[in-house]
């Protein structure tokens, strides 16, 4: 089951899923509905939309060597 965004949505869920789990005290067959009703309504919503996907070429041989010795030359950042 994908992983919601939206706090509050996040915060039913759990509210749900922690009141009718039969390890504390809830019914079996309800959590199953339960559980089903949210990976339905998770379905329905569709997947979410993934990342960038980025590629990034690291130097070999030489040129790592070159590449360390610009990045220690460059000042320092400061976030």
């Amino acid at each position: 089951m994908p992983e919601t965004t939206d706090p509050e949505e996040r915060r039913r869920r759990r509210a749900l899923l922690r009141a009718h789990h039969p390890d504390l005290g809830g019914d079996p067959s309800e959590f199953l509905r339960v559980m089903a009703e949210l990976e339905g309504r998770a379905r329905r919503a569709g997947p979410r939309p993934a990342d960038d996907v980025r590629f990034v070429r690291r130097p070999r041989g030489l040129a790592r060597i070159a590449a360390w010795f610009h990045r220690r030359r460059r000042p320092r950042r400061v976030v």
